[in-house]
C-alpha cells in the first residue's frame, strides 16, 4: 500500500477513532444512567429481559441503545484501522495475515452490534408480539464481544511490538 494513500493515513491515525469511541462510550454510559445494557444484550429470553428492565424507565433504555449506534460508528473503525496499524508491527506472514482478518472482524463486530441494537429496540417496543428479539440480540452479542476482544488484544500486542521496536532503535543509536 503506497504511503500516501488515504487508507494509509486513516490507519496511521486509528487512535483518533479510538478516542472518539471512548467519548461516545462515555456518553452512552451516562445516558444509560447505570442501566446494565449488556445484561439486556445477553438476556436471551423475554423472561430474563423483563427481569433486566423491570423498574427502569424504558425511555432511558431506548436512549442508551440509540446512543450506542454512535459508539458503534467510532469503535468499529477504531478496531478496523487499529488492527491494520498493528498488522504493520508484525514481522511474520502469520501475524500480518491475522491482522487483516481481525480488522475485518472489527467491522463485523460493529454490524452485529447494529443488528443487536435493532433487536433490543424491537423487544422494547413489543414489535409484533414476537418473542425472538432477545434471542437475536444474544446471538449477535456473543460473537460481537469475541471479535472486539480479539481485535483489542491484537492492537495491544501491536502497541507492545511498536514500543519494543522503538526502544531497540534508540538503544542502537546510542551505542
Amino acid at each position: 500500500m503506497p504511503r500516501s494513500s488515504a487508507l494509509h493515513r486513516l490507519v496511521d491515525f486509528w487512535w483518533i477513532w479510538a478516542i472518539a469511541a471512548l467519548a461516545a462510550g462515555a456518553v452512552t454510559t451516562a445516558v444509560a444512567q447505570g442501566f446494565p445494557i449488556v445484561d439486556l444484550e445477553l438476556a436471551g429470553t423475554v423472561e430474563r429481559a423483563d427481569d433486566v428492565v423491570r423498574g427502569v424507565d424504558l425511555d432511558t433504555i431506548r436512549a442508551a441503545i440509540l446512543w450506542d449506534f454512535l459508539f458503534i460508528f467510532f469503535y468499529a473503525p477504531a478496531l478496523f484501522f487499529g488492527s491494520l496499524w498493528a498488522r504493520r508491527q508484525f514481522d511474520g506472514d502469520f501475524g500480518r495475515s491475522a491482522g487483516t482478518v481481525i480488522a475485518v472482524g472489527g467491522l463485523i463486530a460493529g454490524a452485529l452490534d447494529m443488528v443487536e441494537n435493532v433487536a433490543m429496540l424491537g423487544y422494547l417496543s413489543g414489535a409484533g408480539g414476537w418473542s425472538g428479539w432477545n434471542l437475536v440480540s444474544l446471538t449477535m452479542a456473543a460473537p460481537k464481544f469475541i471479535l472486539a476482544f480479539v481485535a483489542v488484544v491484537y492492537i495491544l500486542i501491536g502497541i507492545v511490538l511498536a514500543v519494543a521496536r522503538s526502544i531497540a532503535r534508540r538503544r542502537q543509536r546510542t551505542v
